[in-house]
């Protein structure tokens, strides 16, 4: 008999018992997550990124009780493949996903886990509102999808309930009716942002006892525009309509954050709960060659703003890339923190992970880091020393203050300081060849272990390209 191995049986119950206590301590000490994705929002838009046409209190809200980055990007400035990393990791044309037409022949790998697919196993609920645009079907990554959108939506429904191109309803559809209006023109309709956020409100108390996820992929403020006829007349001092429909788009979707940032409070659970908010890409630009302008609107216009950045949706300027972006966690992050060095969308997987306790499996890639210990300790040293793009029309790499930007169709380097000069507007590749021939090589050498575009892209002229002319000086 071994009878010093036998626990009496109030011992054993007792070690079941506190087994049982720590792990429910355990999972209790395990963040919530609300991951907020805006569609092409500009940098100019939100107030507390210097916007000044539309009030954005609880977007500010939001970044006063957070952490607010001055530099912080996407991978891409098209929105398939901008969603892809955010919700991937790594870069997207790690999997031939380098500009939207790429979409229906890429490949995401198997092996390649999701954000929400690491996170179901580690007993987190998950859901998704809203916008998608990733080829693994949504159904079978998250255990909830409400109002999903492939690509785009109207914001009102028909007369039967529609949302033509959601299905908020039922009848579900690629793209949008391409109209623009004020609504509703019924009083029971109800705008598809208000929708999302309600969805997401009742999520969350639904979910309130357990760890959960939630992705709201707004589509605000992405065409067709549709304006709430309750904003119209706070913004008739704005010169054009499109702008003042954009303008209540933006109130939408930031009194929807306000929303699902009282749900938390009221659950409770606004302390433990990990809340990341940023853009897909840079404001949109309109003309009267999209279908659906108005012939009365301006033959061109970039609809919202980027603020000081040059540059707009499908750009590899700063405001093509560089987004609002702010993280909340009340309970790690000091409050009211500003972050001004780069980090990414592809930083976002391996900082949720890290703060619930999932370890990623070697065979998902991952480009981004976890930010949390480089916000804790405000060092000077960034997360990333270099950052690397590519799109259809253009390359481009940010390493410390210096941008490198390539585009079609002779690609020759340009070469900006954003320390000095945030709005790209003076070219140095001129001035310091060498340094624009270093990174002009190190961005090929990146450029070399990718895999070749789904579909085909204008060639990037190699390393040994002619250099540019020296200075004259």
């Amino acid at each position: 008999m071994h009878l010093a191995r036998t626990r009496p049986p109030f011992l054993a119950i007792f070690g079941f018992c506190a087994a049982a206590l720590v792990a429910v301590a355990a999972e209790t000490k395990r963040p919530n997550i609300v991951v907020i994705l805006a569609d092409d929002l500009g940098y100019g838009d939100i107030a507390s990124y210097g916007g000044k046409d539309v009030p954005t209190p609880q977007i500010d809200r939001l970044a006063r009780e957070g952490v607010r980055f001055t530099d912080g990007y996407v991978t891409c400035s098209s929105c398939a493949p901008s969603r892809l990393s955010l919700m991937a990791g790594a870069y997207p044309q790690r999997f031939g996903l380098t500009w939207n037409d790429d979409r229906s022949a890429h490949k995401l790998p198997d092996a390649q886990r999701l954000l929400p697919e690491l996170l179901r196993p580690a007993g987190y609920t998950t859901a998704l509102i809203g916008k998608w645009n990733i080829v693994r079907p949504a159904a079978q990554v998250f255990d909830e999808v409400h109002d999903f959108i492939e690509w785009e939506s109207d914001y009102f429904p028909q007369a039967d309930g529609r949302y033509i191109g959601s299905t908020a309803t039922k009848s579900p559809g690629f793209a949008s009716g391409k109209t623009a209006l004020w609504g509703p023109t019924r009083d029971t309709d109800e705008h598809l942002t208000d929708r999302m956020g309600r969805h997401a409100v009742e999520f969350i108390g639904r979910n309130a006892a357990n760890p959960f996820f939630l992705y709201v992929g707004f589509n605000a403020v992405h065409s067709p525009w549709h304006g709430r006829r309750a904003d119209e007349a706070k913004f008739a001092h704005l010169p054009h309509e499109v702008l003042r429909l954009y303008a209540s788009m933006v109130t939408a979707l930031d009194e929807n954050v306000g929303r699902i940032l009282d749900a938390l409070r009221a659950q409770k659970l606004e302390d433990n709960t990990l809340v990341i908010f940023l853009s897909d890409n840079g404001p949109a630009k309109g003309s009267a060659a999209i279908e659906g302008w108005k012939p009365d609107w301006p033959k061109q216009l970039v609809v919202g703003s980027a603020g000081p950045l040059r540059g707009a949706k499908t750009d590899l300027f700063e405001g093509g890339i560089r987004e609002p972006f702010i993280v909340r966690w009340p309970a790690q992050l000091k409050a009211g923190a500003t972050y001004r060095q780069p980090v990414t969308s592809m930083d976002v997987l391996p900082t949720v992970c890290a703060a619930a306790g999932v370890v990623i499996p070697a065979t998902t890639t991952v480009d981004g880091v976890d930010l949390v210990p480089f916000l804790r300790a405000g060092s000077a040293r960034g997360p990333h020393d270099t950052i690397f793009w590519k799109i259809k029309s253009a390359a481009a790499l940010r390493r410390g203050d210096h941008k490198l930007v390539m585009l079609a169709p002779d690609w020759k380097p340009q070469l900006y300081d954003l320390a000095a000069d945030i709005g790209e507007s003076r070219d140095l590749a001129a001035e310091k060849p060498e340094l624009t021939r270093e990174l002009h090589a190190a961005w090929e050498v990146w450029n070399k272990t990718m895999p070749p575009p789904a579909r085909a892209t204008p060639a990037v002229k190699p390393v040994n390209a002619p250099a540019p002319a020296p200075s004259p000086h």
